[in-house]
């Protein structure tokens, strides 16, 4: 395709800067044609002016640290990738911190009700009245067990003596006389609760009294029925087992009273106001320097053989009040000891 034609003339293609300094063969260059109109020095010194604007532009934005910053279509989805796992990292670790403080509190919350629990215990150890008061309910409890062992017990005896005695068809008065011997029993263990509830000794002869009735109880269940209906190994196991229960009941309601009644004489004992008040120790201590001073002539005694108060007072630092009961106890000793 030829080039435009201006004024009649072919139109040269523009020269640039660029192409105007590319080096070129000295037997390369082309001869001029005839019909190209030459430019004048003042057209050439304008392109070149423009060129060189141009090009001082492109090397200011060139140098632009934004076109090396800039990010790509890719690396932008991979920085948002990155971002997202820092993110979703960064929830789970929220997640595990909340839920690890969550458990602190909770730990910290049963803790705090343990130790209130053990100061609470603490408080009632050291009380004896507390003290006390638990032990009894505790004791008050366990002791309602044998008893209850042995009504259940006696329901069930009842009937195999009655059956063993009079037969089954007998008359009502069969079934009183296994109750007469375990009812005898239980009032037993009561005496006995009554003892230790009252920090008294339980009587040897109710431990007698408890085996004599047992084993009257055990024959009324056992021996009648066998008599009666023959001592087979299976009816007889099933008419012992109770009876062997209720004497087990009577054994733990003395292993009870064995362990609790030394429990509450101690602590009754505890509960005993102190035979001597403050007063009457500091008064005691009092005497006893005051008659080791005496012995040391430290203290002057008049005529009658009485301690100065003053010098009492003066001598220990003390008031005039525990000055003169110490010469009170003084003079009150002396004359116990000798009478004249």
């Amino acid at each position: 395709m030829s080039a435009p034609v201006t004024n009649g003339h072919r139109a040269h293609e523009p020269v640039t800067w660029s192409t105007s300094l590319d080096p070129v063969e000295p037997g390369a260059r082309p001869e001029p044609s005839l019909d190209v109109v030459e430019w004048t020095p003042a057209d050439q010194v304008q392109a070149l002016a423009r060129e060189v604007e141009e090009a001082r532009g492109l090397v200011e934005l060139q140098d632009d640290p934004a076109l090396q910053n800039a990010l790509s279509r890719r690396e932008r989805q991979l920085e948002r990738r990155v971002s997202e796992q820092i993110r979703r990292a960064r929830r789970k670790e929220r997640r595990s911190t909340a839920l690890a403080e969550v458990a602190g509190t909770r730990r910290e919350r049963q803790e705090s009700r343990w130790v209130e629990r053990a100061r609470a215990s603490k408080d009632r150890l050291l009380d004896p009245n507390r003290r006390l008061a638990a032990t009894y309910r505790r004791y008050l409890g366990l002791s309602a067990i044998p008893p209850t062992l042995i009504a259940f017990g006696v329901v069930f005896m009842s009937a195999t003596t009655h059956d063993g005695v009079v037969g089954v068809d007998g008359p009502w008065w069969g079934y009183v006389l296994e109750p007469m011997a375990s009812l005898l029993l239980v009032v037993s263990l009561i005496i006995g609760f009554t003892a230790v509830q009252n920090n008294r000794p339980i009587p040897r002869g109710l431990y007698i009294l408890d085996a004599g009735l047992a084993l009257a109880s055990l024959f009324l269940v056992v021996v009648p029925w066998g008599l009666r209906y023959g001592f087979d190994l299976g009816s007889t196991f099933a008419h012992v087992l109770p009876s062997l229960l209720v004497v087990a009941a009577v054994v733990v309601q003395h292993l009870l009273h064995s362990v609790f009644r030394p429990i509450f004489a101690e602590l009754y004992e505890e509960l005993q106001p102190s035979r001597l008040s403050d007063q009457t120790s500091d008064t005691v201590v009092l005497y006893e320097r005051t008659r080791r001073a005496i012995a040391a002539d430290e203290i002057p005694l008049s005529a009658a053989g009485s301690p100065s108060r003053e010098a009492i007072r003066k001598k220990f630092g003390v008031g005039k009040v525990r000055s003169q009961l110490a010469g009170d106890a003084y003079e009150l000793v002396q004359r116990s000891i000798d009478p004249r």
